[in-house]
């Protein structure tokens, strides 16, 4: 037996032998270092969730005139034992290694927990008088989540990376970010754990943006938009960002032949609309908007949700390769024209077929003959987008009949707005079609890629 290495052999109680052969020295060494990286990315994660946590717990409402945010900002002392609160989280299985060493740790909360934790902060810390001791337990009626989980993802620092770990964890316990298949072995062989996650946070930076963007075009009556209501108070624009930061990831999606994930968010409708509601009645001091509009956006909103997706890509230095393939993709996806976050919305016109001898048949023919000339606009404004100062979208299809005919099936892909169908005094019906621009960039990088059609 060698100096370098040592065999113990324990005897159980049970009569069974376990022999365990301890490391050479320098083996000793890297096994420590290993193990002190993935303590190091699993406390990462567990923070970055506890950061996701206190997002969605700042949006929930109190009242219909109170959120949690609003409660929070009237005391530092009461910011500050939420979230020494939010650090003893209930974690939802075990840590998840991945082999390009960054860890995913999942923390859960449940409602009935935040309505005690909020009661007791109010009675130990808040010293106002807007905010009653039993409004909190409307909180478990007006929220319809039970539970709040979150999903962290941490990296060692940079000096400690070495990614060859073995991925752990419980099955059933499956990650929204689990890379898979030909996805996971794309990604691993090229970029390192932390320029995985500063690609999905670029994409979740971008799909809140959209949101934003989304959002500040919500109709409060047929001549105000929230961005005007905004744009009233500095006060609510700040919670207005704020607010946004704090929607619920959906999804993460890794492309499996190029280096970029599309991080997909949502928040509710109806939440916002309270919330606004709540903004207005502390912020706003003007007289153009009145409160009481709220109340039937909220009753309409229901259930309704609102989607964004948005993309990123890892920095050039966290790749493992720098090959030219791959600084071509990165050159396409982060070169992306300035409409890609755009949606474009048009209205179609048509004429009501009076000679019809049944009404209804006629309003609907006419709706639809409106449909699909809104439908022809938005085809001759997609072709008129430019790709680069010297190439359009037009010129770009006009390369190859399989991609005209993925240009004709994305363009079916537009939406009808709900109630934007309306009969006219003169006779015509007008409805408003529209499409986002995001998936059609995507399409470019695809047919680009699989061409190779060089763009100049």
């Amino acid at each position: 037996m060698s100096k370098a290495m040592k065999v113990w052999v324990v005897l159980l109680g049970l009569g069974l032998v376990f022999v365990w052969t301890a490391p050479a020295r320098g083996d000793a060494v890297s096994e420590k270092r290993k193990a002190q990286n993935k303590l190091l990315a699993a406390r990462a994660a567990r923070v970055d969730a506890i950061r996701k946590l206190a997002e969605r717990i700042r949006g929930l409402t109190i009242t219909s005139e109170t959120t949690v945010r609003d409660f929070v900002a009237e005391n530092d002392t009461i910011e500050t034992a939420l979230m020494a609160w939010l650090n003893g989280m209930k974690q939802v299985g075990r840590p998840r290694w991945m082999e390009d060493g960054t860890c995913e740790v999942t923390l859960e909360v449940k409602m009935l927990q935040i309505v005690t934790t909020l009661k007791s902060f109010h009675k130990r810390y808040y010293k106002g008088n807007k905010i009653k001791h039993v409004d909190f337990d409307q909180m478990i009626v007006t929220n319809k989540v039970k539970v709040l989980r979150e999903t962290g993802m941490g990296v060692p620092r940079p000096d400690l990376e070495e990614p060859a770990f073995v991925v752990i964890g419980e099955p059933a316990l499956e990650s929204l970010t689990y890379l898979h298949g030909s996805a996971k072995a794309y990604w691993l062989g090229n970029v390192t754990g932390r320029g995985r996650l500063m690609s999905v946070r670029a994409a979740r930076v971008e799909a809140l943006r959209r949101l934003g963007e989304r959002i500040s075009g919500v109709f409060i009556n047929s001549t105000t938009t929230v961005r005007d209501f905004v744009a009233e108070s500095d006060q609510i624009d700040v919670t207005m960002i704020t607010f946004i930061r704090g929607a619920k990831e959906k999804s993460i999606f890794y492309h499996d032949a190029e280096l970029i994930v599309e991080v997909e968010m949502a928040v509710k409708l109806r939440e916002l609309l309270i919330t606004l509601k709540s903004w207005g009645t502390k912020h706003y001091k003007g007289d153009r908007v009145k409160i009481t509009e709220f109340d039937q956006l909220i009753i309409q909103a229901r259930d309704k949700v609102i989607t964004e997706t948005g993309m990123g890509v890892p920095p050039e230095k966290y790749l493992k390769q720098a090959t030219a393939e791959i600084r071509q993709t990165l050159a396409i996806a982060t070169n992306a024209p300035g409409w890609i976050s755009r949606t474009i919305r048009v209205t179609g016109n048509s004429a009501v077929d009076n000679s019809n001898g049944n009404p209804a048949q006629a309003k609907l023919m006419a709706y639809r003959a409106a449909e699909l000339d809104g439908r022809r606009k938005l085809a001759e404004q997609i072709s008129g987008l430019m790709i680069t100062s010297n190439t359009s979208v037009r010129d770009f299809v006009a390369e190859n009949d399989e991609i005209e005919t993925s240009m004709l099936t994305f363009q079916q892909g537009g939406r009808v707005i709900p109630g934007s169908q309306k009969l006219m005094e003169d006779g015509t019906a007008q409805v408003t079609v529209e499409i986002d621009l995001a998936p059609l960039w995507r399409m470019v990088i695809y047919w680009q890629r699989k061409l190779s059609i060089r763009i100049a």
